[in-house]
């Protein structure tokens, strides 16, 4: 690996003439050609690792097919790593420039990149581990109802024990892995390490493509439309579910997620006042249903009065909707004060703003996983593979 020399340009800020010896003004962008293949290979890397260490411990529960499990959670996982190497190059970009010049710069920014995805992938081990325990303890509660009480509570001390020691054996490989995978991929990408590309502005002003009037709008603005599709794929994936107990929920999530895809394809545009509002209805609804099914149980529905269970999918929609939510409320306070304008840029400002979408489908592509069965490996306490209804 060799680092960029100083005066290469490679997504700076440098300019280029014009034909009129102007100067067009260069700003930094996200290197989607260099975070996409480190996210890629850390992603499938690592999950390898969490599936075998699932199978190393005896996580019976969860051990069905590995090469399907690994492929599935390798991919629902990737968008958390493209955040975490966008985060990582986001900081190296604000720390050294837009160029990595010197050996310093490069191999600091190459270990805040492994860093990064370790850190994804040892969230993503712990939470693994951690839903291993509660299904391995529901199991031994199941099959062990007759014997003593102590002899359960050795077997879940036992079974915890094993967890903690799985991760940390997990949490170590998983470092190392990424430091090689890190290296191996910047040399396949010919030893270059980018933290930003160049866009330069345009001479004249011309008609914008649609991609283009999506990438300048405002964050908030993008940040709640995506979050607003994320939480319409959740409650499509959660439709299959619902026809096999209640129609009527089946339709209103249709109907739900219907507003919600009308209600990001507007915020793409210039929504008005109205617009807003609806959106906000849309995003405080949900929510305030979803609260009273798991506390008190809906007063109506084949399962009247009976709490549901919290799910991956719920909880993924409801983070979405919460922060769609804020957005619309702060979007509504600008218009009415007059001070809506367009946002503050940094030298970062493309770096965080991918982030933030980024983060938003990564919720979005974990909650559909949740709700989709199997995906994830739910048992019941009989040990056959189940799914329950998570929204």
């Amino acid at each position: 690996m060799t680092a960029v020399p100083a005066g290469q340009v490679s997504g700076g800020v440098s300019s280029s003439g014009s034909g009129t010896g102007a100067q067009a003004p260069a700003r930094p962008a996200v290197p989607w050609r260099t975070v996409l293949p480190l996210a890629a290979m850390m992603a499938y890397a690592d999950g390898f690792w969490i599936v075998s260490l699932r199978g190393a411990v005896g996580a019976i529960e969860r051990t069905q097919d590995p090469f399907m499990s690994w492929l599935r959670e390798s991919t629902v996982l990737l968008p958390v790593f493209v955040a975490a190497v966008i985060a990582a190059v986001a900081l190296a970009l604000r720390r050294f420039g837009p160029v990595l010049a010197g050996k310093k710069a490069f191999f600091t920014t190459a270990l805040l990149i492994a860093a990064a995805g370790t850190l994804a992938g040892s969230l993503t081990l712990a939470a693994s581990e951690a839903w291993d325990y509660v299904l391995q303890h529901d199991l031994m509660g199941h099959l062990h109802h007759a014997n003593s009480v102590q002899s359960v509570e050795q077997l879940d001390q036992a079974s915890l024990g094993l967890q903690l020691a799985a991760f940390g054996y997990g949490a170590g490989l998983l470092a190392a892995t990424n430091l090689v995978v890190t290296g191996w991929t910047v040399a396949i990408l010919g030893g270059r390490l980018d933290v930003s590309r160049r866009t330069k502005a345009p001479e004249r002003a011309p008609r914008r493509a649609p991609l283009a009037r999506i990438a300048g709008l405002d964050l908030r603005q993008a940040l709640a439309a995506v979050a607003l599709f994320g939480c319409a794929a959740i409650h499509v994936a959660v439709i299959p579910d619902h026809l096999n107990h209640w129609v009527v929920a089946s339709a209103f999530f249709l109907a739900l997620a219907l507003a919600e895809v009308a209600g990001g394809v507007l915020l793409l545009g210039r929504p008005g006042q109205g617009v807003l509002i609806a959106v906000a209805a849309a995003s405080v609804v949900p929510p305030a249903l979803w609260l009273w099914s798991r506390t008190s149980g809906l007063p109506f529905g084949p399962n009247a009065g009976v709490p549901e269970p919290v799910g991956l999918a719920d909880m993924a929609a409801g983070l979405l909707e919460l922060g769609t939510l804020a957005i619309a409320v702060v979007l509504l306070r600008a218009r009415r004060r007059g001070t809506a304008g367009p946002e503050k840029r940094t030298t970062a400002s493309a770096h965080l703003r991918a982030l933030a979408v980024v983060g938003a489908i990564a919720i979005g592509s974990l909650g559909v996983a949740g709700a989709i069965p199997g995906w994830l490996g739910d048992v019941d306490t009989s040990g056959n593979t189940t799914h329950s209804i998570p929204h």
